[in-house]
């Protein structure tokens, strides 16, 4: 019992992960602070402070949870014999959380751009093919582009247009570039909260 659990804790940043894209669907920018305006009448300076806030707990969750799974994936997994002959198909996974490890391992090599461990067969389908690219392509001008490229994602006012920068900064656990990130994203919101009164008085 003890070990079951001692493995389910180990996956504390899939389980972070989870929380966090399950909050981010009650956007704060789009859905929570309309409601503060419209029916709590909060004033401007306390709404940046707390949708700011919340955003940036959103992006922190992220960046922790992929900077932790990469950690999980990297420093645990890839270096246990067994798991790499089960990451290959050699061998079949034991359990339901096994097959999950394996399945999300699989996932971020591929993301990665990996293929020392495994590699992915490519998907027949012409969308899914076309969907690696265009991630491929949106890593490629977030790296070249570095902090300017990271400053200017968070300031795009579109939902979920944050996801692949904070994945790609929790990955490759690069402080500087999530700050920038974040900072572009605490102005979007500013600008935000100020285009919502506008607009509902």
């Amino acid at each position: 019992m003890r070990d079951k659990i001692a493995k389910s804790l180990e996956l504390w940043p899939i389980f972070l992960l989870a929380c966090v894209y399950y909050v981010s669907w009650f956007n704060p920018d789009f859905f929570i602070a309309p409601i503060l305006i419209i029916k709590y009448k909060w004033a401007k300076p306390l709404l940046v402070l707390v949708i700011g806030s919340i955003g940036f707990m959103e992006m922190l969750g992220g960046y922790k949870g992929w900077s932790g799974t990469r950690g999980l994936i990297i420093d645990k997994w890839l270096k246990d014999k067994e798991f790499v002959k089960k990451l290959r198909g050699e061998e079949r996974a034991g359990n339901l959380v096994e097959g999950l490890e394996i399945r999300l391992t699989r996932k971020y090599l591929k993301f990665t751009d990996n293929k020392e461990y495994y590699e992915e067969p490519v998907s027949k389908v012409w969308l899914f093919r076309n969907i690696d690219k265009v991630l491929k392509w949106m890593v490629l001008i977030l790296k070249s582009g570095g902090v300017i490229a990271m400053f200017v994602f968070g300031l795009v006012p579109v939902p979920g247009f944050r996801i692949v920068p904070d994945v790609l900064c929790g990955t490759a656990r690069w402080k500087v570039g999530f700050t920038a990130l974040a900072v572009g994203n605490f102005l979007k919101t500013v600008g935000i909260i100020y285009g919502w009164n506008w607009f509902l008085s």
